[in-house]
């Protein structure tokens, strides 16, 4: 549907897209390929998917020849290439996998459910089916199968910042803010430096009344990604709670400046011409 370029820090975004399940990849010469599920929901407020992306450099020939490990120095170790990982698993089970992200790149969440269910049928320990299957579960908001998919996949692979920040999500979500808590701070464990999870820590903040600790995680999730629209939004529904009508202005000002080609930006504008409401005319004033 359309190709990017990250910004100098790593960044990307795709805009205008409505809800539906998406894929995003990455191709580059130097990387081994990444292939992403993303889901963007219907809500109320700003849907939107965040993307944490790893990409593991290719082995040269010579690293190859001298034995050396494919696996970057420092990285993660549990990282590899997604083809190597899938062919761990058996053919049936791999079949079943690719017969679902077919479904899912068709827009039919249903039977990609059903294809996911019967790779882990075969293989239960096949950690993409689980990741997959609790997305589609969350497009679908049923929430409780969800998180019973995110919890697979944090069984599977522990050092999953992401993983953590999506159970932290969906328990937000199910209002059980003890344990979006909880999965959080593991999260941050693991990424300390995420503008997804200071953004989910905001909005719980939000939801349990810690204002100043609210508008604090809100600005650090911009101050880490310039480019995430979300904690914008967020911080403007905290001014407007707070009865804080120019804070709230402020931020449409700076929201509607930065994300013009964001589809909410028309109703930003709209909310911010509420707030300020219609210029007076010179020399209206009565005798």
């Amino acid at each position: 549907m359309d190709s990017v370029y990250t910004d100098s820090q790593g960044t990307f975004g795709f805009h205008n897209l409505p809800p539906n399940p998406y894929y995003v990849t990455v191709n580059d010469e130097h990387y081994q390929p990444v292939r992403i599920s993303a889901v963007i929901l219907p809500t109320s407020l700003n849907p939107t998917a965040f993307l944490d992306v790893t990409l593991v450099p290719k082995q040269t020939p010579k690293e190859t020849a001298g034995g050396l490990s494919p696996k970057p120095s420092g990285a993660n170790p549990d990282l590899m290439d997604v083809r190597e990982y899938t062919a761990k698993f058996s053919k049936l089970a791999r079949k079943e996998f690719e017969k679902g992200l077919g479904a899912d790149r068709a827009g039919k969440v249903d039977e990609a459910i059903r294809h996911y269910q019967k790779a882990l049928q075969i293989e239960p320990g096949f950690y993409a089916a689980h990741n997959n299957l609790g997305t589609d579960y969350l497009s679908k908001s049923d929430f409780v199968a969800a998180r019973k998919e995110f919890e697979q996949v944090v069984a599977l692979n522990q050092s999953d910042a992401t993983a953590y920040f999506n159970l932290g999500n969906v328990c937000m979500l199910m209002n059980e803010l003890p344990d979006a808590r909880r999965f959080l701070d593991e999260g941050f464990r693991r990424q300390p430096d995420s503008a997804l999870g200071h953004f989910l820590l905001g909005s719980i903040n939000l939801r349990t009344g810690k204002i100043p600790e609210a508008e604090h995680a809100l600005r650090q999730a911009i101050q880490l990604n310039p480019v995430m629209a979300q904690p914008r939004l967020q911080l403007v529904n905290l001014y407007l709670q707070q009865g804080r009508k120019q804070d709230a202005v402020t931020e449409l000002h700076a929201f509607v400046s930065a994300f013009p080609d964001n589809p909410f930006n028309k109703q930003a504008q709209q909310l911010l011409h509420r707030l300020e409401g219609p210029a007076k005319p010179a020399g209206s004033a009565r005798d």
